[in-house]
């Protein structure tokens, strides 16, 4: 598996959504930066990368899908970690 840079949006409001994406990247040994849209920070670049609030919502080397969606999760963390240029 290559080098990713991921991130996973959470919130409090849905915590049982968050919590298996969670487990989800921890089963997988992905490590990740998380960030909780209560912060004012994460909350702000959660509404510029997808224009909502919607958690969780993981950002894998800058591409972004919100939802916990285990197939295309697994699309993003099977291939090969692009170079952003």
């Amino acid at each position: 598996m290559g080098d990713y840079h991921v991130t996973l949006f959470v919130s409090p409001w849905n915590k049982s959504g968050c919590d298996e994406a969670k487990d989800y990247l921890e089963a997988k040994g992905i490590q990740y930066q998380e960030k909780n849209t209560q912060d004012h920070g994460a909350r702000g670049e959660l509404l510029n990368k997808t224009g909502g609030l919607d958690t969780p919502t993981i950002d894998v080397n800058g591409h972004v899908v919100v939802g916990f969606l285990p197939e295309k999760w697994d699309h993003l963390l099977s291939e090969e970690p692009l170079e952003l240029t």
